[in-house]
């Protein structure tokens, strides 16, 4: 990792958001950590004021995808929140890697964007990216399970719906609800109700006085795919799965985004991960 991009990353995150390319054809989960890293805006300052910024990351992590030293980079932007402080963090980008070191992009992909002025031109984003946003919280997330569709792609289901929760009981076997619950948001995907969902849980950093430990995520096209979850109307099996979900998981805080930018994988990458 180049010194710079390193700072971006311990600076920032490589949050939850999974690889879709990488799970939405493989019959189990592959193996991927996601660095959440949350943005405040300096006062007066809004998304738009941003935007510039974070979109010179985006065509530096793209190199990094390019070369496959990165698996994705996403900016979300939040919309609603439980949160009781609303003003604790206004976006975030998240960095998807295939292990807890991150690789970004090589010396000659930044030479190729930069020229001779890479060290000069990465010092100036740093420096504008601390003034226009700074990070106030990083997290990094393992993957436990997630299937997306096959022809996922964020411009189609650009909101992003997390659910931080805990467990009720610490000692409950939770793992028993993964199977179920990722075939039900399989039978959602194939209705079009979801892009995608997530199991992933908490690496670092994690103590009980977090109050959560793990997050389920799902992308969508829109809020009616959140208040319907069952476009054909609830079954016994999807009623009796859901009071199982809460009485076992308890949703400790839920945040709406929206995808504003990202990365995309290359098509022949995409293609062999289907394979």
């Amino acid at each position: 990792m180049t010194a710079s991009l390193l700072f971006r990353c311990v600076a920032i995150l490589a949050g939850f958001f999974y690889s879709a390319n990488l799970a939405a054809q493989t019959p189990t989960a592959v193996k991927t950590y996601t660095y959440l890293i949350y943005h405040k805006l300096s006062p007066g300052l809004t998304i738009q004021d941003a935007l510039p910024v974070e979109r010179e990351w985006r065509t530096i992590n793209q190199a990094a995808v390019d070369e496959g030293n990165l698996i994705g980079w996403y900016m979300m932007a939040k919309q609603m929140s439980s949160n009781p402080n609303p003003a604790e963090y206004d976006y975030v980008t998240v960095i998807v890697t295939s292990g807890m070191s991150m690789k970004g992009a090589s010396p000659a992909a930044m030479a190729k964007m930069y020229g001779d002025s890479v060290k000069t031109r990465m010092a100036d984003l740093q420096k504008r990216d601390r003034a226009t946003a700074p990070v106030v919280k990083m997290e990094i997330w393992e993957t436990v399970d997630a299937v997306f569709s096959p022809d996922f792609a964020p411009d189609k289901t650009p909101m992003v719906v997390l659910d931080y929760v805990k467990l009720r009981d610490p000692a409950a076997d939770w793992t028993s609800l993964i199977s179920p619950l990722k075939q039900q948001a399989a039978s959602r995907l194939k209705g079009s109700t979801i892009g995608g969902w997530d199991l992933s849980r908490l690496v670092v950093p994690n103590g009980s006085e977090k109050g959560y430990s793990m997050v389920i995520a799902q992308t969508v096209a829109n809020m009616g795919a959140i208040a319907s979850p069952d476009p054909a109307g609830p079954t016994a099996e999807t009623i009796k799965l859901r009071a199982q979900s809460v009485r076992t998981f308890d949703v400790v805080r839920q945040d709406v985004f929206r995808l504003t930018e990202y990365t995309t994988r290359p098509k022949s990458t995409a293609a062999a991960q289907a394979k």
